[in-house]
């Protein structure tokens, strides 16, 4: 029987399947938007033939903790995404995302972490939004627990009345209706960190019963990291919602350590049932909004953006207040609105918590900021140059698990993060030798080096000029909805 051409063979590489095997030398067959064969595929016809011998052939990197909810509309090429092998973002982060959008008169200072443009009405004006836009790479999306509030709350600083706690509830479960795969909180800033574990509960069996999710920036990543972990675990345990905690870390020296003590109660958790897993980015500093309160307590904050001071950016607060003649704390309220990148963290201990089992890699990249911490354009490449090529803290193909079947599975993403056929085509090649991330924090928007070619549902997204995103041609991403929801309504309709 004669096989029609395929659209693409990549030949000849070692191909890591992401689900955790040992790699093996084959060609990989595309047709289409899927992955049509693996093998020897020496006597198919093709259209395209990429050279991959030397090379790694892997799954497209899943990052699950991104901030580009309105990149998709301002800058939709999202180069800081391709030019490191990632096909597939989470975005809603945190307690923020595109929408809905607050009552008239509220605001919240994380939600300029998001971009510019205005936020959406609702979860479904924003997916339309995207569809209309077509997104370069794939996109699942978290609605924002203080989106929920500023858009239910008269007052998103006080305890939600009953009727506002139905409000949260009815918007979120119509913003899973619409696709979102589950809810974000952001407890470490405001107004999330008003909330108490009822109006939490709340949300999350809202969730739970659409088989959706919670992830969150937890309420102290600081001297109460350890009460603050078993804050968002009591409320995966008490509602059977799936949970992640966002960017584990423990900050300031006197907390160094404490990662043993969470991941053990994160174990336990597991041991009882609570389907829980967690993230991180590999650097030791941190970033987000500036909050003067921090100024003193840790040495070292750089600036990444001030609406009133613009020209500080890039520039250390503590020269900054000698400049200004102040201490660090009057600078930093003068600065405000802000970001900075605060360096509180060990580099030992992050390399610990990636090393858990159920950590994946999320960039917490923010593409809003002018100066923005280098993780946004390294953080996949990264972990494969330093993390695994040099430090030696895992074998390669388990660091690719960790980037793509491990955050498929989470958040239930069906056919993508592996390669096998009737698999969707997201695919990275890439030279294990040399790859590395080359962003810093005094150059922190360059692009990685050893990412050859980038494939994201069957077209070739980066480089662009010699694959199929081509000005003109229609991005090639989708829309990801959880597995776990259609599940879930498919059992209600039965």
């Amino acid at each position: 029987m004669r096989q029609e051409p395929l659209d693409l063979i990549i030949e000849g590489g070692w191909v890591i399947d992401g689900l955790g095997g040992p790699r093996r030398r084959a060609d990989v067959g595309v047709a289409g938007e899927r992955i049509a064969a693996i093998g020897d595929l020496s006597g198919r016809a093709a259209t395209r033939r990429v050279d991959a011998r030397g090379k790694i052939v892997a799954p497209g990197f899943i990052d699950v903790h991104g901030h580009d909810d309105l990149m998709f509309v301002e800058r939709p090429g999202l180069e800081w995404k391709t030019t490191q092998g990632i096909t597939s973002v989470v975005v809603g982060n945190c307690g923020v995302s595109g929408a809905p959008a607050p009552l008239p008169g509220n605001t919240a200072a994380a939600l300029a972490l998001l971009g510019e443009t205005p936020l959406f009405a609702d979860m479904q004006a924003y997916f339309g939004e995207l569809r209309a836009q077509q997104p370069m790479i794939n996109v699942a999306a978290l609605v924002g627990h203080a989106n929920l509030r500023l858009a239910a709350m008269r007052d998103p600083a006080a305890q939600p009345t009953a009727e506002e706690q139905d409000s949260m509830q009815r918007m979120l479960d119509e913003a899973l209706a619409a696709g979102a795969v589950g809810f974000s909180t952001g407890l470490a800033y405001q107004p999330g960190g008003a909330a108490r574990p009822a109006e939490l509960e709340g949300l999350a069996r809202v969730a739970a019963a659409r088989g959706a999710m919670h992830t969150s920036h937890i309420r102290n990543e600081g001297d109460e990291v350890e009460a603050a972990v078993d804050e968002v675990l009591s409320v995966g345990r008490n509602t059977g919602c799936a949970t992640v905690l966002s960017h584990h870390k423990c900050m300031m020296p006197q907390n160094w350590g404490k990662s043993r003590a969470t991941l053990a109660n994160i174990d336990r958790a597991r041991g009882e049932g609570v389907e829980v897993a967690l993230d991180i980015y590999p650097y030791p500093g941190s970033s987000t909004i500036l909050i003067p309160e921090r100024a003193e307590t840790i040495e070292d904050i750089r600036i990444t953006w001030s609406t009133p001071h613009p020209e500080c950016g890039g520039q250390f607060l503590s020269d900054i207040a000698a400049r200004w003649g102040c201490d660090k704390t009057t600078a930093a309220q003068r600065l405000c609105p802000a970001g900075a990148i605060y360096f509180a963290m060990d580099e030992a201990e992050v390399q610990r918590i990636f090393q858990h089992e159920c950590c994946m890699v999320g960039s917490d990249g923010l593409p809003n900021d002018a100066h923005p911490h280098p993780r946004l354009w390294g953080s996949f490449t990264r972990v494969l140059g330093r993390y695994v090529r040099e430090a030696e803290l895992m074998t390669l193909e388990t660091a690719v698990a960790k980037m793509t079947s491990l955050p498929a599975r989470v958040f239930g993403l069906a056919g993508r993060g592996q390669l096998s056929e009737g698999a969707w085509a997201d695919i990275v090649v890439f030279d294990a030798d040399t790859v590395e991330d080359r962003a810093t924090w005094e150059a922190p928007t360059l692009a990685s080096a050893g990412v050859e070619h980038v494939l994201v549902n069957g077209q070739q997204v980066f480089p662009a000029e010699a694959g199929m995103a081509r000005p003109g041609m229609a991005r090639p991403g989708k829309i990801l909805r959880r597995e776990a929801m259609a599940q879930a309504a498919a059992g209600a309709a039965t």
